[in-house]
């Protein structure tokens, strides 16, 4: 879900990002990038559903900030260009996701511990906001788990800014090892912005089995004084600001 550049009258909106129905079976929305800031109108422009920040609104004009959990990208900030301490969007944090399926004798067992763990469709579903770790049971025979990895979100960057992107989306599955099995999992934290730099970018998440399933945290967006350059990283990369002295709409991708 790309964030969007901030034309016209508007902010740029957070992106849509991508579903995962690993947690509860409905389309939860996550990594999506954050919307670009626009130097003359804060706009009315919304944060998307998959947690990408919005560009700055009225009648604040701060960024909004990707929401927890989702890796969202942060919001660029409106303003002119005196007005840098009006605050961007931050990236949101990361998550894990790990999912495996139940024996067709049982209901709701969990063979394992960590995260918040829930059940669907026959499967059970272990969700990681912050850092933490997963431990199997030792009477466990399962080889294999599904997993969803992603990266923290980038910021924007301060001032008629370029938005933040998303931290990258990782799906799959992996062996999980000779149980009993006690994984590290890392969250990712979501960058932060400060006074006439660059957004800072996301930090990785990641899931540490045998083989380490890393996703990059997002990229920063870029800030006006170094117009045109946006950060590599997570979902494509934060913004970038327009080239001109006084600077147009902030892009954003994730």
């Amino acid at each position: 879900g790309v964030g969007g550049d901030a034309p016209g009258p508007l902010a740029g909106a957070g992106g849509n990002g991508a579903p995962n129905t690993y947690a509860t079976g409905s389309s939860v929305l996550y990594a999506g990038g954050g919307g670009g800031g626009h130097r003359t109108s804060p706009g009315t422009a919304n944060g998307g559903p998959g947690g990408g920040g919005s560009g700055g609104i009225s009648p604040s004009r701060t960024g909004k900030s990707g929401a927890p959990g989702t890796g969202g990208g942060g919001g660029g900030v409106y303003g002119a260009n005196e007005s840098y301490t009006v605050p961007s969007g931050a990236g949101g944090a990361g998550t894990v996701v790990v999912r495996y399926i139940i024996a067709q004798t049982e209901t709701e067992t969990a063979k394992a511990t960590g995260g918040a763990i829930s059940f669907y469709s026959g499967k059970t579903i272990h969700t990681f906001t912050s850092s933490g770790t997963f431990e199997t049971n030792p009477n466990w025979s399962a080889a294999n788990v599904e997993y969803v990895v992603i990266g923290g979100g980038g910021a924007a960057a301060q001032n008629i800014s370029g938005g933040g992107g998303a931290g990258a989306y990782r799906t799959g599955t992996t062996p999980i090892g000779a149980h009993p099995v006690s994984t590290a999992i890392v969250i990712g934290a979501g960058g932060v912005s400060t006074i006439n730099t660059d957004g800072e970018s996301g930090n990785p998440s990641y899931f540490d089995v045998p083989n380490r399933i890393e996703s990059p945290g997002g990229g920063g967006g870029g800030f006006y004084g170094r117009a045109g350059v946006d950060s590599p990283g997570g979902s494509g990369g934060g913004g970038g600001t327009a080239v001109e002295v006084y600077p147009g709409p902030g892009a954003s991708r994730n």
